[in-house]
């Protein structure tokens, strides 16, 4: 009996430490999601290069830094907020420059920092409300401040959070939980307009209340304001990428110079649901940045894990997670990218950086993605096939082959491969192409044997006339 009530201990223990590893374990795998939300594993995507952590230098470590922008040259620049100052550094963490701003009015909790091709920086110095223009060295320029113009909303006081400046010259600002949009400002520090400005989504059920609300309530539902933008990347074609907080769909958009989002509409980013917890999560994406294959990667503080997608929205991968250890994130608040494709996570609470550095699986991903945002379809599909011999089941390698072989023509094998990318609406599109063609190619042939069957049931019909014609008239003269 005694040795029953050990085995059953023994059983439990080891029961309850693999319940207890699962949740660890699903953080570990890396993933996409099929088209109707199931996660799929993958090969791991990135791995951690280095971590930076301690400065060289002699530089005191971070607080509660806000943002992180890498130049052309692959030097690293960090609104340190909780130490005031801007930390410019290599990639090792040896520390080039430390910057806080005019002496006589220093910096007072910058969020956010960009630098131009020439090396100027721009510092969202967000406590004292201005955008403070340094010289490659440090050194100040001059400051722009709240523009004197009456379209600028007055309930909104004038606290840049991040900020791009475009090729005119032109401060693209997101204001502190500003739902306006980016605010535009000249080189002379004149309001130019709002870009890109969010809009408040339909709600039914706010529809139907408003019917019956007292005017009270109706007064309070017409507070309800657009979501706001929470992170800025501009490209070098221009287009200005912003990230969306408190929203359900269009978290991630692609801005054009007229302020119209030329991405994906209507699509949920970052929504999928945590196996821990069974529950989905919503989004916070707290950054974002587009690399020279244009692949987006977006950050989510509220899932410590990174997003990246195509241009056509098409998700890659999903990867990292919470936790301490390497790879893992606390609160990742903003994310950048070099030319050689290094990912830069900054972490505001574990005050680090993590550079994260594709593996081979998700180079080739990438270089597909290329080639078809290039126009090269057939050589993106041979990419594709490459991925698909590391994983058989990497869906969106599938679909693109198959959207490769759709614009070939090739409407049979192109819904094979949205058969097994599980692609209901591509696969729809492929198969009536694929029955046009057959009544294009059989045409002629159903048109003679229609034809041919009516001249023989006319003729057996004429057959039995004149048959019946004979009895009838034998029938009479009898």
């Amino acid at each position: 009996m005694l040795h029953i009530k050990k085995m059953w201990a023994f059983i439990v223990i080891v029961f309850t430490l693999i319940s207890a590893a699962l949740p660890a374990y699903a953080e570990d795998i890396d993933y996409t999601l099929n088209l109707d939300g199931r996660r799929v594993p993958i090969p791991k995507a990135y791995d951690v290069q280095s971590v930076i952590i301690n400065l060289d230098g002699g530089a005191v470590g971070f607080n509660k830094p806000e943002d992180i922008f890498v130049d052309q040259n692959g030097i690293l620049y960090v609104a340190d907020t909780g130490n005031n100052r801007i930390v410019k550094l290599e990639k090792d963490g040896y520390v080039l420059g430390v910057f806080k701003g005019p002496k006589d009015k220093p910096f007072n909790g910058p969020k956010g920092v960009f630098v131009n091709k020439n090396g100027d920086i721009f510092v969202a110095d967000t406590g004292n409300g201005r955008i403070v223009h340094l010289d490659p060295n440090g050194n100040f320029v001059e400051e722009f401040v709240r523009p004197a113009s009456k379209l600028l909303d007055n309930k909104y006081p004038f606290k840049p959070r991040k900020v791009v400046v475009d090729a005119r010259g032109y401060l693209n600002v997101l204001n502190e939980n500003d739902y306006h949009g980016v605010i535009t400002i000249d080189g002379l520090n004149n309001f130019r307009g709002y870009v890109g400005t969010n809009k408040v989504a339909f709600s039914l059920i706010n529809t139907l209340v408003r019917f019956f609300a007292t005017p009270e309530q109706k007064a309070q539902l017409s507070k309800v304001v657009p979501p706001y933008f929470t992170d800025i990347f501009l490209d070098d074609e221009g287009y200005m990428y912003t990230t969306t907080v408190l929203s359900n769909s269009d978290q991630i958009k692609k801005i054009n110079a007229l302020g119209v989002n030329t991405f994906v509409t209507g699509k949920s980013f970052g929504e999928d649901w945590l196996p821990e917890s069974w529950t989905q999560n919503t989004p916070y994406f707290t950054g974002i940045t587009v690399d020279d294959k244009k692949v987006i990667s977006a950050v989510d503080a509220s899932a410590r894990r990174i997003y990246q997608y195509d241009q056509e929205g098409n998700l890659l991968c999903v990867f990292g997670g919470q936790g301490e250890r390497r790879g893992l994130f606390e609160y990742p608040s903003a994310i950048d990218v070099d030319k050689d494709g290094l990912l830069y996570v900054l972490d505001r609470d574990r005050n680090n950086i993590q550079i994260f550095q594709p593996t081979r699986f998700m180079s080739m991903v990438h270089n597909a993605v290329e080639m078809y945002y290039n126009g090269k379809y057939q050589q993106a599909a041979t990419l594709w096939r490459d991925v698909l011999k590391i994983d058989s089941n990497y869906l969106l390698a599938h679909r693109q082959i198959g959207k490769a072989l759709y614009k070939e023509g090739k409407w049979r094998e192109s819904m094979k491969e949205y058969l097994k990318g599980e692609d209901k609406a591509g696969y729809s599109l492929a198969f009536d192409e694929y029955r046009h063609q057959i009544y294009r190619q059989y045409f002629g042939w159903v048109v003679l044997i229609v034809v041919l069957l009516i001249y023989l049931i006319l003729k057996a019909v004429a057959i039995l006339r004149r048959k019946a014609n004979m009895i009838i008239g034998g029938r009479i003269r009898n």
